[in-house]
């Protein structure tokens, strides 16, 4: 069938007028009629049906009618433009960029049409009050279709026109709506990419700031719709990272992040998040790596404030990290004076290895001297050691370890050379020896002889790379579909637990619980869906913890680094209740289940939107509607996590008896069966 695609019964009558036909022979009468016609009709959708049977095309809503646009594109292409060169008709010209536009749903298509100039034929008719609407149509239909060097022309051409069409326009659901999802779609392309912009001298040329505030105007109208509120969102979590500055220019944005995170939907809440996180990016310090030992021995002598003694005293002094330090530096010390007498390798490898077990900073970075007596300068020791700085003594010992090739030595070996890695930074490298990952980390806090130093270094690692992976994964664009966005919640609610469990038990003297809670504040936040009062008393526990860290991190002499995660941290806190207060309406509205193609509540003026983002595949049946934001089941987000280690993934073998554990492997099932036999049917 020609034209939009009406799907009549087989013998039933059109009540649409018939077009005259309209063929290089025809005569000029002809051509006035379906002219005529076009002048006459009520709607755009009745347009487009005119000109698509007078031009006798196929149905352009099945790939099967696509595929002969294709075939003799050159000729439909040539009649088409006749038309639109030949008659000075905006209705009619706009009646062709809505069929150019539903021919964009096809990507070679698109790309032949914008090489002829379909964004020139768009753009006069944002400026025409009755063609506005079918040409923000066809710019959302080519955007959401388009190429990314489709969407960055659009972001050139158009984004300066749809910005001021906002502004000048807000009482208009339909426009504003029509051109935030536009502006999403093409300033968004422009924007992303992870170490630098997709395209950074067109970023430059944008008016971040400006396209954000009228956005922002635009979602908080009383009548803005998810379709809208969404699409902000999609703008918003594309440009925090390479438009920072840009993007704090306009507050209104940052508090729309905010109270995002108290939406109902799960995947706005951790976009929301996600975005927060890489607001704050460029402006970070690293976190802390080294520890001062003239810093912090001078900081014991002089002794803890009262307050924070207590805080030790009641965790128990010899399980704080400060009491395992010094005694661990005290052996430190009292090994290596032995290594210069007895020169064993060997056993001061075995040495190191425990101390390296017991805290983060064990082995400190020395060297063996004496004081000149004439000139009192103090000179490196030659003891006929294979090394001067202690640090270097880890690789010869773990060479010593392993020309002994007892095979219960060669994990220590391996311990010594990812230390000595660490210390010289070449982080990457320690990794490789360590083969370090989410998985290792779960499976690693499971082991039942782990001292309490490396499980909780590995419970802190967890959550970093749960926290990180999640963020990835959500905001990556939704054409991922709905079982990755299972995997990503169920990453960060790994995350959240870990770190629950770090800040229960950890020594709060520990370095690390600074981001642990980081963490704890901001996932809590994310992920009890609304439950946390706008005033926060919530989490008074947790800021109480944090203090402490802080005031211990100082009195140590490491003034606690303002990195990505304490900045967000900040920022949510300092703006959280004002955010709710301004965007609490707003993000109400934000919902997990709509049709991509929706605009409103309202049926728009004609069917005309319906039409350009209809197609049916041949030989298929109906697609299910798609969602920007699937809805996530949370009984299918457990089934990404392992029974045994809670390790998140997507790759989990199923327990072949009752086929609802879910294992990472062979191990992890193996240890988790005495427990799992008592319910699993075999």
């Amino acid at each position: 069938m020609p034209g939009p695609g009406s799907r009549h019964k087989k013998g039933a009558k059109s009540t649409k007028p018939k077009a005259a036909r309209a063929s290089a022979s025809d005569k000029p009468s002809a051509y006035d009629a379906y002219v005529g016609d076009i002048s006459e009709a009520a709607d755009w959708h009745l347009v487009v049906t005119i000109l698509c049977e007078a031009y006798d095309l196929p149905d352009l809503s099945t790939r099967g009618g696509l595929k002969k646009v294709h075939s003799n594109f050159d000729a439909i292409y040539r009649r088409i433009e006749d038309a639109y060169s030949k008659y000075d008709n905006e209705k009619l010209r706009a009646g062709i960029v809505g069929i150019y536009a539903k021919m964009s749903v096809d990507s070679l298509l698109r790309n032949k049409l914008f090489e002829r100039g379909l964004l020139d034929k768009i753009m006069p008719l944002l400026n025409s009050h009755s063609c506005r609407y079918l040409a923000l149509r066809s710019l959302v239909t080519v955007t959401h279709h388009g190429g990314a060097h489709i969407r960055i022309e659009i972001a050139k051409k158009a984004s300066l026109i749809l910005t001021k069409l906002i502004e000048d326009n807000l009482d208009d659901d339909h426009i504003c709506q029509l051109a935030v999802a536009t502006l999403s779609h093409s300033v968004a392309t422009v924007a992303e990419g992870a170490e630098r912009p997709a395209d950074p001298v067109t970023l430059k040329t944008l008016d971040v700031a400006h396209i954000l505030h009228a956005v922002m105007h635009s979602i908080q109208r009383p009548t803005s719709t998810s379709y809208a509120i969404e699409h902000a969102l999609e703008l918003c979590k594309y440009i925090t990272l390479h438009c920072a500055s840009a993007y704090k220019s306009c507050p209104d944005a940052t508090r729309f992040l905010i109270a995002g995170l108290r939406s109902k939907d799960w995947v706005f809440r951790c976009q929301s998040m996600g975005a927060l996180i890489h607001l704050h990016h460029k402006e970070a310090e690293d976190d802390q790596r080294q520890l001062d030992p003239h810093k912090f021995f001078a900081a014991i002598q002089s002794g803890f404030p009262d307050h924070l003694t207590d805080v030790i005293m009641d965790y128990g002094m010899g399980r704080s990290e400060t009491f395992i330090t010094l005694t661990t530096a005290r052996d430190f010390q009292d090994a290596m004076f032995q290594v210069v007498k007895d020169h064993d390798l060997h056993g001061l490898g075995l040495k190191l290895a425990q101390f390296i077990l017991r805290t983060e900073f064990s082995i400190t970075d020395g060297t063996f001297q004496t004081e000149d007596p004439h000139t009192g300068k103090l000179s490196t020791m030659d003891l006929g050691l294979p090394f001067r700085m202690w640090s270097d003594a880890l690789p010869h010992c773990a060479r010593a370890i392993r020309e002994q090739k007892n095979p219960a030595e060669i994990d220590v070996a391996d311990i010594l050379d990812i230390k000595y890695a660490i210390m010289k930074r070449r982080i990457s490298h320690a990794v490789e020896l360590a083969k370090t990952g989410l998985r290792a980390c779960k499976k690693g806090m499971k082991c039942k002889f782990t001292s309490p130093f490396v499980r909780f270094q590995l419970m802190q690692r967890a959550v970093e790379h749960a926290a990180d992976m999640g963020v990835t994964v959500l905001q990556e664009s939704p054409r991922t579909g709905q079982k990755r966005w299972e995997e990503g919640i169920a990453f960060l609610m790994s995350a959240m637990e870990d770190a629950k469990t770090y800040i229960d038990q950890a020594p709060p003297d520990n370095r690390h619980m600074k981001n642990m809670l980081y963490w704890y504040i901001i996932l809590t936040i994310t992920m009890r869906e609304g439950e946390i009062s706008s005033d926060l008393h919530d989490l008074s526990d947790a800021f109480g913890k944090l203090k402490i860290a802080d005031e211990y991190s100082r009195f140590i002499g490491v003034p606690p680094p303002q990195t990505c995660l304490r900045l967000t941290k900040e920022t949510v806190v300092k703006l959280f209740r004002e955010a709710i207060e301004q965007f609490s309406e707003t993000i109400s509205r934000t919902t997990t289940r709509y049709k991509a193609h929706e605009v409103s509540p309202d049926k728009l003026q004609d069917d005309l939107a319906a039409w350009l983002e209809d197609l049916h595949l041949d030989g298929e049946s109906e697609p299910e509607p798609s969602c920007i934001n699937p809805t996530v089941n949370m009984n299918h987000v457990a089934l990404y996590r392992c029974s045994y280690c809670g390790n998140p993934s997507a790759a989990l073998r199923k327990c072949s008896g009752c086929e609802k554990s879910r294992y990472c492997d062979a191990g992890c099932q193996k240890s988790h069966w005495t427990d799992h036999k008592k319910t699993c049917k075999t």
